[in-house]
């Protein structure tokens, strides 16, 4: 399963694949995570690739995406044609508008409802991503995320993908 994250600096999609990497790994399946960014640290384009499966894998970027999470316009512009005919798209619905069929909610703002921060998006999407596509169990998720968020964010980031998975799961 081959899955992107597409975003802007300063969203977290880069901690969000490496959070949705590690719970894979912790359920034992093999994992790549790798992420491209511009050289802006606010604003440029920011992509993370997770590549997740039973077999080995052989690719070392996502070259035909399953699944797409879009959470700004030009992160999705920027990639949005790596996702197959068939894919998933979800997207943050307040600040992408594609061209094609998707699932998706105003992931931002039920971050900053939740939590206050609106940096906490990236939770919020990685649980509803969890949620919608069942990928990795909810535990081994909020197990990556102990292990990977900054010492001391720990609950505002598990209460942030625990409302994304919420949403996901209506």
């Amino acid at each position: 399963m081959q899955i992107r994250f597409a975003g802007i600096g300063g969203q977290g999609v880069v901690l969000a694949g490496v959070i949705l990497g590690e719970a894979a790994a912790i359920e034992g399946l093999n994992v790549v995570q790798t992420q491209d960014y511009s050289s802006a640290s606010r604003g440029g384009h920011s992509i993370a690739d997770v590549i997740i499966s039973k077999e080995p894998i052989y690719d070392v970027i996502v070259t035909e995406a399953d699944v797409l999470v879009a959470l700004a316009q030009l992160g999705y512009d920027t990639v949005k044609n790596s996702l197959k005919e068939d894919g998933l798209l979800i997207i943050e619905t307040d600040l992408v508008k594609p061209e094609r069929p998707y699932i998706g909610a105003p992931f931002t703002r039920l971050a900053e409802e939740t939590t206050g921060l609106a940096l906490t998006v990236n939770m919020v999407a990685l649980g509803y991503l969890v949620a919608k596509t069942g990928l990795v169990r909810r535990e081994s998720v909020e197990e990556a995320i102990k292990r990977r968020v900054p010492k001391g964010t720990e609950e505002v980031n598990l209460k942030a993908f625990r409302a994304g998975y919420e949403e996901g799961s209506k």
